[in-house]
């Protein structure tokens, strides 16, 4: 009987723990599954916030491409840059917007970079002087200009228009400036000039020059970012433009990165701050008069007026447009082939050749060697 009684309760005993066990398991597991259901709900709803804010806010005004601050109200920065064999590798020209080439004396090519704001200047250079046509360029953005001085003709066309510059050479060099020892030594004097980081903006402080704009002007439309521009044009994945018989530029085009990669005496054109080779995703040409003034120099002014014609090369293709500008303050419309349409360029940098009418019909527009 005793055993009985203790084999009955034993049988409690599991059947008590079987149901409790039952019991708690079905009192958890909702719990469980409606806390996981609603943790998941959380976090999609705290991913999709995140990846809504992680959007780009603020453009470059000159590019179309994100940036970490508000550049919309920034005048932009225009610094002539030496290109001759000892001056290359130039320092900052990857940083740049924009990039103008035109020729100097002796069959040679002169940089002005277009830098959207002051504060994207570092270090720049070599800084040289600049050509009356530098400040026509400069006005298509209406970007205050750097330089290392300037030719008489050059002054002459400051004084009449009222420029003014941020100069190295007038006054002490810093805030602005500075002559790189190293440069000095390895370069020589002339190639030693560079912009100091964070300098353009006191020194303009300094000379009272405006460094905000309230309506930015550009010779073209840029696109906004990511929308990328259709072309029916004329193939050219390789481009070759002979600014003079000692002085050929070389781009070819990438499908992987969407640009044109620059060469220049007989190599890759890198930057000497970072080692990167230059590279733009536009190309414009500009078919413009040049006029020899100084037969001793070999100094030359090119047309600060009138209408023209010129290429854009985009996306391995290339098509004709039209130039028309009424004087070198105001900046140059550029418009599509019909000369109606303004140029619309897709996001991202840009290269502006500035050739002689003559030069045009030597510049390559072909299919890259494989």
């Amino acid at each position: 009987m005793k055993r009985k009684l203790i084999l009955i309760a034993l049988l409690l005993a599991i059947t008590v723990n079987i149901v409790s066990c039952d019991e708690i398991e079905n009192i958890i597991d909702p719990y469980i599954k409606e806390t996981e259901t609603e943790t998941e709900t959380e976090t999609e709803e705290v991913t999709e916030t995140v990846t809504q804010a992680e959007g780009p806010k603020y453009f470059d005004p000159i590019t179309a491409e994100p940036t970490e601050r508000d550049l919309s109200t920034s005048r932009p920065i225009a610094v002539v840059v030496k290109n001759d064999r000892k001056a290359a590798p130039q320092y900052g020209l990857t940083n740049a917007a924009v990039i103008y080439e035109a020729l100097v004396e002796g069959g040679m090519t002169r940089f002005l970079a277009v830098y959207s704001d002051a504060s994207l200047v570092k270090k720049v250079g070599p800084v040289i002087d600049s050509r009356a046509y530098f400040f026509d360029f400069a006005a298509n953005h209406n970007a205050v200009l750097a330089q290392a001085g300037s030719t008489a003709n050059g002054n002459s066309v400051m004084s009449a228009r009222g420029i003014k510059v941020l100069d190295a050479i007038s006054g002490e060099m810093s805030p602005g400036f500075y002559r790189d020892e190293l440069l000095n030594t390895a370069r020589g004097y002339e190639n030693s000039v560079v912009t100091e980081e964070n300098g353009l903006g006191a020194r303009a402080s300094q000379y009272g020059i405006s460094l905000k704009v309230v309506n930015p002007v550009s010779p073209y439309t840029t696109l906004d970012y990511m929308k990328n521009r259709e072309m029916n044009g004329k193939y050219c994945t390789y481009l070759s433009i002979p600014f003079s018989t000692n002085m050929t530029i070389e781009y070819t085009y990438s499908t992987l990165s969407n640009k044109y990669s620059r060469v220049q005496y007989d190599g890759p054109h890198i930057d000497a701050i970072n080692g990167k080779q230059l590279s733009f995703t536009n190309i414009i040409i500009l078919s413009i008069d040049h006029t020899v003034i100084d037969n001793t120099t070999g100094e030359m002014n090119i047309s600060d007026s009138g209408t023209g014609t010129g290429y854009y090369v985009y996306g391995g293709s290339c098509i004709q447009i039209k130039w028309q500008r009424t004087d070198g303050t105001n900046p140059i419309r550029l418009f599509e082939e019909d000369g109606l349409t303004p140029l619309q360029v897709s996001s991202g940098n840009t290269y502006i050749a500035v050739v002689s009418p003559r030069t045009v019909g030597k510049i390559k527009f072909e299919k890259a060697a494989s």
